[in-house]
């Protein structure tokens, strides 16, 4: 609702400034202009769509690789999930026990933090406990040094997961380029003011749609910056399907009680 009413009030402040504009200058010195107005205009305007063109295709790229990193993180949960199956029977509890907690954790405990460029230090407890549990078995028969040895690099999976989605937290735009790109906004809206169109209410109406597009293009820029907060970001899907899968699994009866 906040981008809804900030995009009005643009589109309207827009248009009051047109007005005042048109009282400030004469119809005769605008058409005067015409000649240099239109290529300046179109200079900027080519320069302000290339910048913020690049920036929104690089913003939903890093929303796209931010997604794809936490189904990663939530496929090696899994994998180590599955893989204790091939340990002894206090081994595979305890690393199975784990995971559960884990993934119950990232999704109520640490994801809310992710709007606030925060993370969990219980999670991040949970996931030592997981490494110390994987490095410190000592795998006896030749079934579990097999599953031993598949585990090591599902964590080293897991681990680096994690890490680049703490380090998608904090590669958003820079206040400088925020900046940049509002003050390019206004300044190619301006630029609409300098041509003389007979009939204000059209140049009202055109005045209205540039700054409309523009707005657009920048609360789309905004949405997709972050991707763990605002009214489009990416939830925790991917962990809440393996946590319904591991609590099946480890619950038996309730498997039973379902079939």
């Amino acid at each position: 609702m906040l981008s809804v009413f900030l995009t009005i009030l643009t589109v309207a402040l827009s248009v009051v400034g047109l007005f005042v504009f048109r009282k400030a200058l004469s119809h005769r010195d605008l058409r005067a202009h015409h000649d240099v107005t239109d290529p300046y205009s179109q200079f900027v305007g080519m320069l302000f769509a290339v910048l913020l063109g690049f920036m929104v295709a690089d913003a939903m790229q890093r929303f796209g690789t931010a997604r794809q990193t936490v189904e990663q993180e939530a496929s090696a949960l899994a994998s180590v999930f599955r893989l204790a199956d091939g340990l002894s029977d206090e081994g595979k509890n305890k690393l199975q026990r784990l995971c559960l907690n884990y993934a119950e954790e990232v999704i109520h405990v640490e994801w809310p933090l992710l709007a606030k460029k925060e993370t969990s230090m219980q999670t991040w407890e949970t996931y030592r406990k997981l490494w110390r549990g994987c490095t410190e078995y000592d795998p006896e028969t030749p079934r579990q040094v097999a599953a031993h040895s598949a585990l090591l690099p599902c964590m080293a999976t897991l681990g680096e997961c994690r890490r680049l989605r703490v380090d998608a937290l904090h590669n958003g735009l820079h206040p400088v380029l925020w900046c940049s790109l509002i003050i390019g906004g206004v300044a190619t809206i301006l630029f609409t003011y300098f041509f003389n169109v007979e009939n204000i209410r059209i140049q009202a109406v055109m005045v209205s749609i540039v700054s409309l597009v523009i707005c657009l293009n920048i609360f789309l820029l905004f949405s997709y910056d972050d991707p763990f907060s605002g009214e489009v970001m990416i939830n925790p899907t991917a962990f809440e399907t393996q946590l319904q899968l591991f609590q099946l699994e480890m619950e038996p009866a309730k498997v039973k009680a379902i079939r």
